[in-house]
């Protein structure tokens, strides 16, 4: 059975280069010929002649094809990437070899099939290194793609990181600014009490007059009526003096709005303040990222404007590398 390392093309050149050593047909080749054949298709002599070893088929065995297969698959190195197969080149050279073989020798439908086998493991050397530069070129857009969400992920928690000391700090001047107006409440409230309670009473011009009247008749000793007089006027001096403290409390009480309200209007213009200062850097953040989603697809399009000039060259050098192999090949052997 064919080894599984080689497509059909391979196998048939393989075919072929074995057919070389097996002139009779009969469809194995003695081992004294199997070094050189697999120095033939790349081999190193260390690694032929190891291989023999490992195989055992020393002389005067002979090897059929399909253990030849196994042989030159344990022997090959990894599936090379751009650069081109050796051994399909390899295989190139001789079968464009065995190929003119068989013109010489009129064998021209053996001919035949040996250039069709060449033209089918050229395209497909051809297209195996154009594979191999797509999944490179491949690799480097996911690269860049790749190293973008990252830049893109820093970018995010770098502003994330941003405002959520920014919040931090806006609550600690609104703590401060709540307990400096209820520090400035207090002291507010303790001095206009002091103001007030300091503020002798305006009496009217009725209990004046009861209280002239009250002190002359004491000094006229008339005391019954001077007593008389000042139960009316004490009865009308804890009137008035309830309406003024009753006054007092209303001018307390609108005083004491009026230092509230203008404290609630300083935080709502810091709130206000806070607020625009927070919009003003999201909108800077939308800002950013516009930018660098855009820089990072401007990145992106220049790589794939440059891995496309760079397809095309190289795909155009590939497709000559193969032709000459065996054209330079072609001229040695003339």
């Amino acid at each position: 059975m064919a080894a599984p390392a080689y497509s059909k093309e391979e196998v048939s050149a393989l075919r072929g280069i074995f057919a070389l050593y097996d002139p009779d047909g009969t469809g194995e080749i003695g081992s004294n010929d199997l070094e050189n054949l697999l120095q033939k298709i790349g081999l190193g002599k260390e690694a032929a002649v190891e291989l023999i070893k490992q195989f055992d088929v020393e002389e005067p065995k002979t090897i059929d094809f399909a253990k030849f297969l196994e042989m030159v698959k344990a022997g090959q190195p990894d599936q090379p990437g751009e650069e081109p197969d050796p051994k399909v080149l390899e295989f190139l050279r001789i079968l464009e070899q065995y190929r003119r073989k068989c013109e010489k020798e009129g064998n021209y439908l053996e001919a035949d099939r040996a250039h069709q086998q060449l033209e089918m493991l050229r395209k497909q050397e051809e297209k195996r290194q154009q594979k191999a530069v797509r999944a490179r070129q491949i690799a480097e857009r996911q690269d860049v793609q790749i190293a973008h969400n990252m830049q893109y992920t820093d970018f995010n928690a770098a502003w994330d990181k941003y405002l959520e000391e920014y919040d931090r700090m806006a609550q600690i001047y609104i703590q401060q600014m709540t307990e400096r107006h209820a520090t400035n409440l207090l002291e507010f409230q303790r001095k206009l009490q002091s103001e007030m309670a300091e503020r002798p009473p305006k009496w009217s011009r009725e209990l004046l007059e009861w209280r002239r009247r009250q002190h002359m008749l004491a000094r006229q000793k008339n005391y019954a009526e001077a007593q008389r007089i000042k139960k009316i006027a004490d009865k009308l001096e804890e009137k008035e003096r309830r309406g003024c403290e009753q006054l007092t409390g209303s001018v307390f009480a609108r005083k004491d709005a009026q230092f509230r309200q203008q404290q609630q209007a300083e935080l709502q213009a810091l709130l206000k303040r806070i607020d625009a200062r927070r919009k003003e850097h999201i909108k800077q953040r939308t800002l950013d990222s516009k930018r660098l989603l855009q820089r990072n697809r401007n990145v992106q399009s220049v790589l794939e404007s440059k891995q496309a000039a760079e397809s095309n060259a190289t795909f155009m050098e590939i497709k000559k590398n193969l032709i000459q192999s065996t054209a330079l090949d072609k001229s040695v052997t003339a």
